[in-house]
């Protein structure tokens, strides 16, 4: 792999691949043991923000608005 200091000195790319260099995606490393476990930490980091988010609904409907459930009825 190429040091920032290499990139750095070397002249600057032109056109779309030059752009597109800095998210290339590395398939050695989701396969290997680190790029798993990143994988299932993303995954089950976003089903834990779900269940929060859901949950914090669910409190915010039965708690904090319950005239929005049962209606108005005043």
């Amino acid at each position: 792999m190429l040091s920032a200091r290499d990139r750095r000195d070397r002249p600057p790319e032109e056109g779309v691949v030059a752009e597109l260099q800095g998210f290339a995606v590395d398939k050695a490393f989701f396969t290997s043991h680190k790029g798993i476990l990143l994988e299932t930490e993303l995954v089950f980091g976003i089903i834990l923000v779900s269940v929060f988010a859901y949950d914090a609904l669910k409190i915010y409907r039965t708690e904090m608005a319950p005239g929005a459930i049962q209606g108005d009825q005043h």
